[in-house]
């Protein structure tokens, strides 16, 4: 891809970070200097610091999400913020490990003071007036981890000019630190090392880029903004207390629930009695899960595609029916 001239460009030093502002149609490259580096990244709507990234969401396209997905903000707002443009397959990612911080290393290993990510993400978004109660959990980048009923890092496998784009498609304060907890653990094999960051400028390919993301990844009746919130200010004092003259207005309550009449042949009735105890302990919970299991397998799925043709982003988590 043509990408317009490079507007900003430095490395970033062990253990630090930058936020950078982001506009739409720009790409910001991730580059590893000399390897083996993990990166953590945060990421905020730049006129509304209330939206920021969701890792949570964004682990419906994956643990490892790759090239071709997509940084969601959290809900309600849910909307697409960033899309991964370039990634190499040595750029293993991670959605589950939280930051690392000093309380954990104190910890663990009782070191104080320690290098941690999320001291080092406060500092960078206070040149912009943020808090460290403002960072939010890591787009981990180069962290090679294994799960299973423990978390665990291993060898990082990140090459020397290894690089991740990400697609601006909103504007965004971008924030990429080097994270902090790699001298004593393999997340970034026992050392620190340094990482180059660049901005460039929109160009025609990277705008028509963008373009089909957006037209994928927005419109949804329920991605909401501010102007949607029945509180709409952001809330000055600290302490909490209950607002009076409040009454709840949940949406879709109460719920009515209504009966439903379905003929069955003779042996449908066998074979939803044959699922007893397996998707339902009732006739009616049986027919209600293999309806819904059907639904969920048929139904028109929507996905978020890269204009490309490659790679893509399905935001379905149905799960198979079991014990059939």
């Amino acid at each position: 891809m043509r990408l317009g001239e490079c507007r900003y460009n430095e490395t970033i030093r062990p253990i630090s970070g930058r936020a950078i502002p982001l506009y739409r149609g720009e790409m910001l490259r991730i580059t590893q200097l000399e390897g083996e580096q993990c990166v953590d990244f945060n990421c905020f709507n730049l006129y509304d610091y209330k939206e920021r990234m969701s890792v949570g969401h964004m682990r419906v396209q994956g643990i490892r999400v790759r090239q071709g997905h997509v940084v969601v903000s959290a809900p309600p707002r849910y909307r697409p913020m960033l899309a991964i443009a370039h990634m190499a397959e040595t750029c293993i990612t991670d959605l589950i490990g939280a930051r690392c911080d000093a309380t954990s290393g104190e910890l663990e290993y009782g070191l104080v003071p320690r290098t941690n990510c999320q001291d080092t993400l406060a500092e960078a978004i206070r040149e912009y007036g943020l808090t460290p109660d403002d960072v939010h959990d890591s787009f981990n980048m180069w962290m090679h981890t294994i799960w299973g009923d423990a978390f665990y890092s291993v060898r990082n496998v990140g090459p020397k000019g290894d690089y991740v784009d990400l697609l601006a498609l909103m504007d965004v304060l971008a924030v990429p630190v080097t994270c902090g907890s790699g001298d004593i653990g393999q997340v970034s094999n026992f050392g620190f090392k340094p990482i180059r960051v660049q901005v460039f400028r929109a160009s025609e390919q990277s705008n028509k880029l963008m373009a089909g993301y957006l037209e994928q990844c927005t419109g949804f009746k329920n991605q909401r903004t501010r102007a949607d919130f029945r509180v709409k200010e952001i809330r000055a004092e600290r302490k909490l207390r209950p607002v009076p003259g409040y009454r709840p207005q949940f949406r879709a309550y109460p719920i009515v629930r209504r009966e439903i009449e379905v003929p069955f042949t003779r042996s449908e009735r066998q074979a939803v009695r044959l699922l007893c105890g397996k998707i339902g302990k009732t006739d009616e919970d049986v027919v209600r899960a293999a309806f819904m299991f059907w639904y969920q397998q048929n139904r028109a799925k929507p996905h978020w595609v890269r204009p490309d043709g490659i790679g893509c982003l399905c935001l379905d988590s149905g799960a198979e029916p079991t014990g059939t």
